[in-house]
């Protein structure tokens, strides 16, 4: 396939995960990030760069995030959200840190193509997207390489998330903007 035929397979295969996820399910994700005193974000490989994306976003629109691993992170607390992605649900240091993020009292959500995973059973909300994972992909349908339109659907369901969170809570291009880094 030529460059545009490879645009079209992807976006082709990421908008018919998208069509795929509840409406619901991101809602009650909304809900659960706009109540947390604070936002953890955490994700391994390209699913830890996307969740980075995402933590950026959240901070635009006002709220306090980190991202776990990060020297400057503090630690959990009753009140706090853990957001994870994790395409199995399955990967160590994230299924660790949603239990240390519980024990803590924190409530935890995740973004997973595995509803039955371990990741999501620690989750009190769920946004499933029905993509493989790498771990599972490899006879899969998918024309991309292992997971990725799974990571993009979960990059594209993020972004909607926090323009709902922006919408819901008054903020603004200006708004956001003023948040914006400028030692750049």
């Amino acid at each position: 396939m030529n460059i545009k035929e490879w645009i079209a397979t992807d976006l082709s295969e990421v908008g018919a995960l998208l069509a795929q996820v509840s409406e619901d399910q991101c809602e009650a994700l909304c809900e659960q990030i706009i109540a947390a005193t604070r936002v953890f974000v955490a994700g391994q490989g390209r699913s830890g760069w996307i969740m980075r994306m995402a933590a950026v976003r959240l901070m635009q629109v006002g709220l306090t995030a980190h991202v776990v691993g990060d020297a400057t992170t503090p630690p959990i607390r009753s009140g706090d959200l853990l957001l994870i992605a994790s395409g199995s649900g399955e990967t160590s240091a994230p299924v660790s840190y949603a239990r240390r993020a519980v024990s803590q009292g924190a409530r935890v959500a995740s973004i997973t193509s595995q509803p039955a995973s371990t990741i999501a059973s620690l989750s009190d909300t769920v946004v499933f997207i029905p993509g493989g994972s790498t771990r599972e992909n490899f006879g899969g349908t998918s024309k991309l390489p292992l997971a990725a339109a799974l990571e993009q659907a979960t990059l594209i369901v993020l972004d909607a998330v926090v323009a709902r969170i922006a919408e819901r809570t008054g903020q603004t291009q200006s708004s956001m903007m003023a948040r914006h880094a400028n030692l750049e």
